[in-house]
């Protein structure tokens, strides 16, 4: 096992750090959390082809070329995005399952609202990163899944009237700056708030007796609270590193899923 350089706890898959060389944890393996010493934030050219690409640091303190297939996915990556959706489809059928004959078009419909906001969200992040060079894949996380599971439990008890849908997480490396940095978290919740906007739009021209008019309502609620989630100014959310990156951009987002989200629940 390696100690992570920043807070000491012994890790059997370290993080090398591409900047200042170090290992940290889960926890401080993005440069900005473990206070990085290295050119993190440098501008820098950087040339991108599709089949390679390579980054150079100014005044030259890092250089790299690495090998890059824009919008590819690996077998690990597909198996893990396959888990991920079962998870999501899984949980509510069972929660449903009793009353699934009687209404199975207004709950496929629900279903497939979630696996486009998870989809279309994580998606969004590996293209707009694999756009500017990195390399960025979709894995599982044993915490998102079960914040998932949790998430689904309060919300059929108005406990909590956010449903989280966060069975992984897309794992980008490369040297990136805080533009870079912000345009890549941003475009998940970005991709969320496109989704409730037209569900919202949709709603106005649906019948109020059509079973679709309900789905365009699980459909904002879903993305809003999604894209409300991931805007959270804090840690390793979205909304910590947009917030650094363009403050105005992230209130921007905040204002338009927090004013659809209110829509939905009151």
């Amino acid at each position: 096992m390696v100690k992570c350089d920043k807070c000491g706890v012994e890790t059997y898959m370290p993080f090398k750090c591409n900047y200042c060389g170090g290992f940290y944890c889960e926890q401080h393996r993005l440069p900005e959390f473990h206070e990085c010493s290295g050119a993190f934030n440098a501008p820098r050219n950087k040339v991108i082809q599709y089949g390679s690409y390579t980054t150079s640091n100014q005044p030259g303190d890092y250089a790299t070329s690495q090998t890059i297939r824009p919008y590819w996915f690996s077998k690990k990556e597909l198996q893990d995005l396959a888990i991920g959706i079962a998870v999501i489809l899984i949980i509510p059928i069972v929660r449903v399952w009793s009353i699934l004959p009687k209404i199975p078009l207004e709950i496929t419909g629900f279903l497939i609202t979630l696996v486009l906001a998870f989809m279309l969200h994580e998606l969004a992040h590996k293209f707009v990163a694999q756009r500017l060079g990195m390399w960025a894949e979709f894995r599982l996380s044993m915490i998102g899944l079960l914040l998932t599971l949790l998430s689904f439990i309060l919300l059929q008890t108005s406990i909590f009237p956010l449903m989280i849908v966060a069975p992984g997480a897309v794992v980008i490396a490369g040297l990136m700056n805080w533009k870079e940095y912000g345009k890549i978290s941003f475009a998940g919740p970005v991709t969320n708030i496109a989704q409730a906007l037209i569900y919202l739009i949709a709603y106005y021209f649906i019948p109020n007796e059509s079973v679709f008019k309900n789905i365009t309502v699980y459909g904002m609620a879903v993305n809003s609270g999604l894209a409300l989630f991931n805007l959270i100014p804090f840690g390793l959310f979205d909304g910590m590193k947009i917030f650094r990156w363009d403050w105005r951009a992230w209130l921007g987002a905040a204002i338009i899923s927090g004013a659809i989200f209110f829509f939905v629940w009151f």
